[in-house]
């Protein structure tokens, strides 16, 4: 029975020292499986530029590339160091107990950081006064997927003409399959000059999304930023100043994974620009019946753009996926528009669909025929607002028509301007084109299958 006991013990100990180097063939297949993906996808090129794999730990180097490097460079009219090649090192301990800063009971735990050992990192991450630029942390538990956190130190940078202040960033979540939980947020950033101060406060970011691709990623995701100021020299009210605003977006796909639903909403509590303010703002964005393989390819096709293909072709490859989208039917609305400007209200709706119906047959869809196009799209809108803003609004377009006279003298324009703006809405609601009403103005816009009315009445054109 001790034999028994003995050969169990020791086999379990075989298997125990063997399992490090397997999970080690593991972790090593699935950093170049990373790597090439994030080469494969637009935005970045990745190489391994070496994996040094031991029985219990391993060493991964990367090199990172905005794939647009050279021309950023260019445009900057500078090398962009770092940031046009960023090297990285990954630290791997393999499980199933792996010891890297600590004990860690799952398949492996990692490290990655920017490579301390090229002299470029070295040189910032010095005059940063940092001990990493960041950090990314991973686990891998049993269970499989992988858990992580990631932070970027605080830092005050000196620059020729002024200072920038980081608060630091931090970041956590997890992957697991196709699916992405994280969350994201940076205390404050300020940029200190002589012209000025910049300053963000307050930035969080979250996501729940299913990464399907680089283009479709059903789920929900949401940004804000307490505050944006722009501030003069010593200046005590900032010249330009943006309180909560807010983005959240939701996108859902059908059974089938073929058409896909967005809503996204813009929030804001208040922008001030000198003197002009404008407070509780809010725009709501529907999107419905969106073909997901349209979307994919035009994804494609913008990438093909932006590296410089042939127009034509581009033109030509994107009819096919453009009437495929919209023999979808798809329909896009805003709705809430909505803010205050000086405290005056605006709100409105605008509703954009599509009818089938009124495509030519399939594969005869010309781009350069925009008189087609539009017998596809349909649109209605609605805009209310009140009598005051809009005279502001008159006055605003008048002062900017009279300001290209030249004979007209500076200190008359805004004279003439508020008396021709009351002219402008006098005629306005005479035509029909707004109506009134006890505090305000309204008007309505109908385009439907070539026909256009406006507030409910025919004009004498359309495009049937």
């Amino acid at each position: 029975m001790n034999k028994v006991a003995i050969a169990a013990a020791a086999l379990l100990l075989i298997v125990f020292l063997a399992l490090p180097g397997i999970v080690g063939t593991i972790a090593e297949g699935n950093v170049r499986d990373r790597v090439a993906a994030i080469d494969a996808s637009y935005g970045a090129d990745a190489e391994l530029t070496s994996f040094d794999k031991g029985w219990f730990r391993s060493t991964a180097r990367i090199l990172l590339r905005p794939e647009n490097a050279d021309q950023l460079a260019a445009a900057a009219g500078t090398d962009l160091g770092v940031l046009g090649e960023l090297p990285v090192v990954i630290e791997l301990a393999h499980g199933p107990v792996a010891m890297l800063d600590g004990v860690y009971f799952g398949w492996s735990t990692f490290v990655a950081r920017p490579d301390l050992e090229v002299p470029s990192v070295a040189e910032l991450t010095q005059k940063l006064g940092v001990p990493y630029l960041f950090q990314f942390r991973g686990r891998t538990p049993y269970v499989g997927g992988l858990s992580f956190d990631a932070d970027a130190p605080p830092f005050t940078l000196p620059l020729d003409e002024g200072v920038v202040t980081f608060s630091g960033g931090t970041a956590k979540g997890k992957f697991a399959g196709q699916r992405l939980e994280a969350d994201a947020q940076v205390a404050s950033l300020d940029l200190t000059s002589p012209m000025g101060t910049f300053a963000v406060r307050g930035v969080q970011a979250s996501a729940d999304n299913e990464l399907r691709s680089e283009y479709v990623m059903p789920g929900e995701a949401s940004f804000s930023i307490a505050s944006i100021s722009v501030s003069e020299p010593q200046g005590t009210t900032p010249m330009f100043e943006t309180a909560n605003l807010r983005v959240k977006s939701d996108v859902d796909l059908d059974a089938a994974g073929e058409l896909a639903d967005m809503r996204v909403s813009y929030d804001v509590d208040s922008v001030r620009f000198a003197e002009n303010e404008v407070t509780a703002g809010s725009l709501g964005l529907t999107v419905t019946k969106l073909d997901v393989a349209a979307v994919e390819a035009y994804g494609t096709i913008a990438s093909d753009a932006a590296a410089g293909a042939d127009p034509d072709a581009i033109t030509a490859s994107l009819a096919p996926h453009l009437e495929r989208a919209l023999r979808a039917g798809p329909s896009l609305t805003l709705d809430p528009i909505r803010f205050r400007y000086d405290g005056e209200p605006f709100d409105g709706r605008v509703e954009i669909t599509t009818n089938p119906a009124r495509l030519p047959p399939a594969g005869t869809l010309a781009l350069d025929n925009p008189l087609l196009m539009l017998s596809v799209v349909n649109t209605k809108a609605d805009l209310r607002m009140s009598k005051t803003l809009a005279g502001q609004l008159a006055t605003l377009s008048a002062r900017m028509q009279l300001a290209t006279d030249p004979t007209i003298p500076p200190e008359q324009l805004d004279y003439m301007a508020e008396a021709q703006s009351g002219l402008m809405m006098t005629m306005l609601v005479g035509q029909g084109v707004l109506i009134e009403e006890s505090d305000g103005y309204r008007t309505s816009v109908d385009y439907t299958d070539g026909s256009l009315t406006l507030n409910g009445n025919p004009l004498p054109f359309g495009l049937q």
